[in-house]
């Protein structure tokens, strides 16, 4: 369990890392996630977002005007912060699965003349030259075709829906 002492410790750092100098602030954002830590161990000991507030105003931590912070702004930013980082985790640990590093000895080493091209690939003119004709790439290229449906159904739907944004701003203005 957490003490007393690590948890004011830690506050001590947080509030000295919240004041820059010349009386500017830290944006709360950046301060939670350096101080991710803290965050964690204060609710392992069981502080919620109102017993954190007022060890953070205690400790200079405040709002705009020198007000405390909300439960709201406080307790968003943490979560933010720690979807954040569970994001980061999760992809590193999926790149890890996915693609399992080479060991070097299977490295190839590209000849002299096909080093100056990146990768090894030629340059851009002689790649699309020998590529063969794609029936589905060519597909791809050709411009979007509209829905199925004819522009007069279009046309209709779209007069459905004026007419019906037409009577509801007269019930609106009526109950006004």
């Amino acid at each position: 369990m957490v003490d007393n002492k690590a948890l004011e410790s830690g506050l001590n750092a947080m509030a000295e890392d919240f004041h820059l100098p010349g009386g500017g602030r830290k944006k709360l954002s950046q301060l939670v996630a350096g101080h991710m830590d803290w965050f964690d161990a204060a609710e392992r000991r069981g502080m919620g977002w109102l017993d954190m507030i007022r060890a953070l105003t205690a400790a200079g931590v405040t709002g705009r005007g020198g007000k405390p912070l909300s439960v709201g702004t406080l307790s968003s930013t943490v979560w933010r912060k720690r979807a954040e980082a569970e994001d980061v985790k999760s992809r590193a640990s999926r790149r890890a699965r996915l693609a399992p590093p080479e060991p070097a000895s299977q490295h190839r080493r590209l000849p002299k003349e096909a080093s100056r091209f990146s990768a090894g690939k030629p340059p851009r003119s002689e790649r699309t030259a020998s590529r063969p004709f794609d029936d589905q790439a060519q597909a791809s290229r050709q411009p979007p075709t509209l829905s199925k449906r004819s522009a007069p159904e279009v046309r209709s739907q779209n007069r459905d829906v004026l007419a019906f944004m037409d009577r509801a701003r007269a019930v609106r203005r009526k109950s006004d």
